[in-house]
C-alpha cells in the first residue's frame, strides 16, 4: 500500500499555549542541590563503600549518584530527617517501590529527551518525532507516578506534596487535552515505514537518474525463499520482498548511495512534519524537567528500601538513628551489624555496640588477627555515612552526631620511593592536616611495620594528637601495651576526649587456644587477660603460687 504525504490537516489551527508546569519536587531535602561529582577519597576504599553502593543501587546506572549522596556527608539534621521520612514511606510501601522500579527506565528516557524539546538541532521530522515522544513520555510518567503515589499510604511531606502536585496537573483541562491530542498528532507518522524509489537506466543498463515514487506503510525485506514463492502469502503482508539482497546503508548521510535522494526525501518528509510541528508549538512550555529530575532520587530511595527489606528478611534489624547536634560529637549504637558481612550470602554477622560519647571518644581496639577488628571499623564508618545520607542503619537503636569529615588510615602497599613506615607517617601527617573536632577517624594497624617498642612510642604521640583535637576515633592495633599508658597520654595533653580500651573477644579452650567470637566489648587487652586466664587455669598465678608455698610440706628438716 502506498500513499501521498498529507500536507494539510487538522493541526494547522493555532490556539493558545497551555502551561503544563509541574512545581519543583525534591526528595533529598529543602534547598539541596544535586551532589556534585567528587574525587574518590581513601576512606571510600578503606571502608568498602563500593560494595555498599552496589547493594543500594537498583541499577548500575545509579551507582554514581548513590556514591555522591553517601560521600556528601550532610550535616544538617533537618535535611537528614527529611530523607528519613521519605525512606520510611518507601520501606512501608513495597508496592510503591516496585511501581517506581518499573517506571525508572521510562523516566530516564524522559530525562534524555529534555534537551531536545523545543529545539531545532536536526531536520524537522526528527525533531517532531523527538517532541512527540517526549510529550508522550511526560504524560505517561505523570499518570504512572501519580497512580503509584495514590495507592500508597504516605506520611512524608515531600511525597505528599508530589502526590498533590501530580494530581493537580492531571486534573488540568490542558493536560487532558494534550493526552487526547497526542494519538492524532502521532498518526501521520506511525505508518511511514519505507519509500519506493524509481531508477532510470541508460541503454547500457547503468543507473541514469532516480526519483522518489511513494511513501509506504510496509518495510522491505530480503527475498522470499523458493517455498514462499510457490505457496504465496494470503492477504496483505507487513513487509514486501525484494528481487535481490537487501543492502544495509552506512550511517553517514554523505556516504550513502544515491545521497541526493535522501536530501530530497528529507524535504518531502518535512511536509508531513510541518503541521504537526505547528501543533506542538502549543506545548513548548511543558515543564518536564522537575519530573525527569526525580529519576535519581526515586532510584536512591527505592534501592535503599529494597536492600533493607532483603536484609530484614534475613533477620538483620534496621533502625532510624536519632540525629544528635553536630557539636555533641557522639556515636551511640546498640547492636550494630556489619553491613558488608550481612550482604554476603549465607553469612552470620555478629552485632556489637559502638559507643563513642561523653568524654570517652577515643577507643583503642585490640584483639587477635582475623578477630573482627577491621570489620568493626568498617561497620562503624559505614553506619556513620548511611546515617548522614538519611538511611536506616543495621542496628537495634542509635543516636549519632554528624561529622564533617571521615578520615581513615588503613594498611597500604609501600611505594618505591620510601619504606612502609615512612609511607605510613606521611599519610598520617596528611590525615592530621585534615582533622577537625567534627571528624570520625578510623585507624587500622597503624605503625604495624615497625618494632613493638617504636610503634608504641609513635602510637602514644598519635593518641595524644587525637585527644587534643577532641574528635571521635577508633584505633585498631596489635599494641596491647598501649592500655598501660592511657593515664600518661591523658596527662601529656589537654583535651576533651578520653581513651577507652576495647577488645575483640575470643573463647579459650582448656589448653588456652583462642577462637574469635567477633564480639567487641570494653576490657583489658588480650595479652594480659589471656595470660592471666591461662595462668589461673594452670594454677601458676601469683596468688596461687603463694598459696602452694603456704601449703607445701616442709622438706628442710
Amino acid at each position: 500500500m502506498t500513499r501521498q504525504l498529507n500536507q494539510t490537516g487538522p493541526f494547522q489551527q493555532r490556539r493558545r499555549r497551555p502551561t503544563l508546569e509541574l512545581p519543583p519536587i525534591t526528595l533529598m531535602g529543602p534547598g539541596i542541590r544535586p551532589p556534585e561529582q567528587q574525587i574518590q577519597t581513601s576512606w571510600e576504599e578503606d571502608l568498602g563503600l563500593g560494595d555498599l553502593v552496589r547493594a543500594l543501587s537498583i541499577d548500575r546506572r545509579y551507582q554514581s549518584y548513590t556514591t555522591r549522596v553517601l560521600t556528601a556527608l550532610v550535616t544538617d539534621p533537618e535535611v537528614i530527617r527529611w530523607r528519613q521520612g521519605v525512606l520510611v514511606d518507601f520501606v512501608n510501601n513495597p508496592a510503591l517501590v516496585d511501581a517506581i522500579a518499573d517506571l525508572l527506565p521510562r523516566l530516564g528516557g524522559l530525562g534524555r529527551r529534555n534537551a531536545m524539546l523545543g529545539g531545532r538541532t536536526r531536520n524537522l521530522l526528527l525533531e517532531v518525532v523527538d517532541q512527540l515522544t517526549g510529550l508522550e513520555l511526560f504524560c505517561e510518567m505523570v499518570d504512572r507516578l501519580g497512580d503509584a503515589l495514590n495507592q500508597a499510604v504516605l506520611t512524608a511531606h515531600p511525597l505528599i506534596e508530589a502526590q498533590y502536585n501530580l494530581a493537580a496537573l492531571r486534573n488540568q483541562p490542558d493536560f487532558q487535552e494534550l493526552k487526547a491530542e497526542l494519538p492524532a498528532l502521532r498518526a501521520p507518522l506511525s505508518d511511514i515505514h519505507s519509500v519506493t524509489v524509481g531508477i532510470n537506466l541508460d541503454p547500457e543498463l547503468q543507473p541514469e537518474s532516480a526519483a522518489l515514487l511513494a511513501i509506504n506503510d510496509f518495510r522491505w525485506s530480503d527475498t522470499n525463499s523458493l517455498l514462499d514463492r510457490l505457496i504465496g502469502r494470503a492477504g496483505h503482508a507487513p513487509t514486501e520482498s525484494t528481487l535481490a539482497t537487501l543492502h544495509r546503508l552506512p550511517g553517514e548521510m554523505d556516504q550513502r548511495m544515491l545521497a541526493p535522494l535522501y536530501h530530497d526525501l528529507n524535504k518531502v518528509m518535512e511536509q508531513t512534519a510541518k503541521p504537526i510541528a505547528r501543533a506542538l508549538e502549543r506545548y513548548t512550555a511543558t515543564g518536564t524537567v522537575p519530573l525527569s529530575g526525580l529519576e535519581n532520587e526515586l532510584a536512591f530511595f527505592a534501592g535503599a528500601a529494597r536492600l533493607i527489606g532483603r536484609l530484614r528478611a534475613r533477620g538483620i534489624p534496621f533502625c532510624l538513628p536519632e540525629i544528635a547536634h553536630l557539636d555533641e560529637r557522639t556515636t551511640h549504637i546498640d547492636d550494630l551489624y556489619p553491613v558488608l558481612v550481612a550482604l554476603q550470602p549465607e553469612s552470620n554477622p555478629v552485632a556489637n555496640p559502638a559507643h563513642l560519647n561523653g568524654a570517652w571518644r577515643i577507643a583503642v581496639l585490640t584483639g587477635p588477627n582475623s578477630g573482627g577488628k577491621t570489620t568493626y571499623l568498617r561497620a562503624v564508618g559505614l553506619a556513620q555515612v548511611m546515617a548522614q545520607a538519611g538511611l536506616m542503619i543495621p542496628a537495634a537503636r542509635a543516636r549519632i552526631s554528624p561529622v564533617e569529615r571521615v578520615l581513615t588510615h588503613f594498611p597500604a602497599l609501600e611505594n618505591r620511593q620510601q619504606g612502609r613506615l615512612a609511607e605510613e607517617a606521611e599519610r598520617l601527617r596528611l590525615l592530621f592536616q585534615q582533622a577537625i573536632p567534627r571528624s570520625l577517624v578510623l585507624l587500622n594497624e597503624t605503625f604495624a611495620s615497625t618494632s613493638s617498642g617504636e610503634a608504641t612510642y609513635l602510637a602514644q604521640d598519635m593518641l595524644c594528637g587525637l585527644r587534643a583535637f577532641g574528635l571521635r576515633a577508633i584505633y585498631a592495633t596489635h599494641l596491647t601495651e598501649l592500655a598501660d599508658h592511657f593515664e600518661e597520654i591523658e596527662r601529656a595533653v589537654e583535651g576533651e576526649s578520653r581513651l577507652v580500651s576495647l577488645v575483640a573477644g575470643v573463647d579459650l579452650d582448656a589448653a588456652g587456644e583462642a577462637t574469635p567470637t567477633y564480639r567487641i566489648a570494653p576490657g583489658l587487652p588480650h595479652a594480659r587477660s589471656y595470660a592471666q586466664e591461662i595462668a589461673r587455669r594452670h594454677g601458676i598465678r601469683l596468688d596461687q603460687l603463694l598459696a602452694m608455698k603456704r601449703t607445701a610440706p616442709d622438706v628442710t628438716s
